[in-house]
């Protein structure tokens, strides 16, 4: 065999070496997008600009507030971490992580004192290095070589076809878990609690509150996402008990986020009928979906999430909501956040199955996973 030039042979590793890095610069854009929003309009502060640094604490401090500033900043520990890791080891990572994401978090209050609009805060520097210190922490516990990240890598290779493009979807299923911290949406998986819900005991006593679109809309979110987790599991792996485990993983993060974020007298409020006839159907329909022959069902899950866009706009009309919510949210906080990234989903989803699918019908069909 003939040998590859040399500095072909040197081209894949320099790219891994890269790599993480270019993550970092580029969720560290994004933070910096997030601090220095709108860009207009900018303004001489009318202190000097360290006084933020010995002021009080704020007076009215929100939970959805700390909550944002770290989560925020948690996948930028995560990634620095990672990053240093080869150069200083673990605990040197970790803490130089911190002190980095903490400099950055600094510089970002420093230059929202120019922003109208924008507050500094001491408040937010801690709990934004707060964020950094757990990621780089989630990273020490995540390496393969220590559980709990040896048992998920066993995990994944036991459970999950190989492959770069079954990570792809493998992130996307954990995308739509995070996105169901939203508390705008109205379902079980996404509770609507700032607007009149109602549970399913009084739905029960006065069947005519019951609206059968919303319970098409869960039935086709939870069919759904069934598909798409049957498109990455092997052939010997049941996709029903591996949907469940993923739709209790998401539920928890909803019950989380309303005692963290609102109070706990909500959280019964997180059920409707509407929400728990559609989970029922939901998985009754893709029973009978997954009984089929094909190979995956990249064509069945890549319709069934169109058939949930199209019944989610036919609900926003019905119930007088047509305009999109997030224009009205605010982006830069958890729940506006995660409410956004609940709404692209579902187009990322067909986006990342679509070449599936043509691939599977020029490479010929086997058993579906169940």
């Amino acid at each position: 065999m003939t040998p590859l030039p040399p500095g072909r042979q040197e081209t894949p590793s320099l790219r891994r070496r890269v790599r993480p890095y270019l993550w970092v610069i580029m969720y560290a854009m994004l933070i910096v997008y997030g601090s220095l929003y709108p860009f207009g309009d900018w303004r001489m502060p009318p202190e000097n600009l360290v006084a933020f640094l010995v002021a009080p604490w704020p007076r009215y401090v929100t939970r959805t507030d700390i909550a944002t500033n770290i989560l925020a900043y948690l996948p930028l520990g995560y990634l620095l971490a990672a990053v240093l890791r080869r150069r200083v080891g673990g605990l040197g990572a970790v803490m130089l992580a911190t002190e980095t994401g903490a400099l950055l978090s600094l510089v970002m209050e420093t230059l929202q004192m120019f922003v109208p609009g924008r507050v500094s805060s001491n408040l937010d520097i801690l709990t934004n290095g707060a964020g950094v210190l757990a990621g780089a922490l989630l990273f020490l516990l995540t390496r393969d070589h220590r559980w709990p990240g040896r048992a998920l890598l066993a995990w994944r290779r036991r459970s999950f076809l190989p492959g770069r493009m079954i990570d792809a979807g493998l992130w996307l299923l954990a995308l739509w878990a995070l996105s169901q911290l939203s508390l705008q949406l109205p379902s079980l998986i996404a509770g609507n609690l700032r607007h009149p819900f109602i549970p399913f005991w009084r739905t029960l006593a006065d069947f005519s509150l019951f609206k059968p679109q919303q319970a098409l809309v869960y039935m086709l979110e939870i069919t759904a996402l069934g598909l798409f987790t049957a498109t990455l599991v092997k052939p010997a792996q049941r996709v029903v008990p591996m949907l469940i485990a993923v739709f209790a993983a998401a539920v928890l993060l909803k019950f989380l986020a309303a005692a963290v974020l609102l109070k706990l007298s909500v959280l019964g409020r997180l059920l409707s009928l509407e929400a728990l006839s559609g989970f029922a159907l939901g998985l009754a329909l893709l029973l009978l979906l997954l009984r089929g022959p094909t190979r995956r069902p990249y064509r069945a899950a890549f319709a069934t999430l169109a058939a949930f866009v199209a019944a989610k706009a036919v609900d926003r009309v019905v119930s007088g909501a047509a305009e999109w919510p997030p224009f009205g949210e605010n982006l830069f906080n958890v729940t506006g956040l995660a409410y956004l990234v609940s709404e692209i989903w579902p187009f990322l989803a067909m986006a990342y199955l679509l070449p599936l699918y043509l691939g599977s019908r020029r490479g010929g069909r086997a058993p579906v996973s169940r």
